[in-house]
């Protein structure tokens, strides 16, 4: 199912954008001002891939028990969660500061100077690397000796998932 809406390109905000497609939407944007009046179309629709529910699920299900437990090394929740995605899948993008501007590129080999990698979105994982992402959560968390009765009880629930 694709919904979809004409409006003037003034009239659309960023917010909704994930931040690693905000530079091409932004360029749509000045292009849409100089070829089609200023209007813009958008569209949204279901995933094209299906499965991502149940595993986005999980591993976030999974890595918010471990983050809880206390027993992960990570300094927070969101640097666990995308040190794990870019171990799995690497990196969207990469993020650094140029002559005092913060600029976004694709390739490693844009890059001057000191980066921060942007991990990929989870829609953009293959389905092998959903299955690594939340076996490595598993791994990692049962290494650091994670031992409570959600995590049992999340791991039982993916386990009647499968049979």
């Amino acid at each position: 199912m694709t919904v979809s809406w004409t409006c003037k390109s003034e009239e659309v905000g960023l917010a909704i954008v994930p931040f690693q497609y905000r530079q091409d939407a932004k360029n749509l944007l000045a292009e849409s001002a100089k070829k089609a009046g200023g209007y813009i179309t958008i569209q949204f629709s279901l995933p094209k891939r299906y499965g991502t529910d149940a595993q986005n699920r999980a591993f976030h299900s999974l890595i918010g028990e471990y983050w809880k437990s206390g027993l992960s090394s990570y300094e927070s929740f969101e640097d666990m969660r995308d040190t794990i995605k870019l171990r799995i899948a690497g990196a969207d993008g990469y993020l650094f500061i140029d002559n005092g501007k913060l600029r976004s590129v694709n390739s490693l080999d844009e890059v001057k100077g000191r980066y921060a990698e942007i991990p990929k979105s989870w829609v953009d994982f293959t389905l092998e690397q959903r299955k690594d992402a939340i076996d490595e959560v598993i791994r990692e968390a049962t290494m650091a000796g994670i031992n409570s009765k959600k995590w049992d009880e999340i791991i039982n629930g993916m386990e009647k998932c499968v049979d």
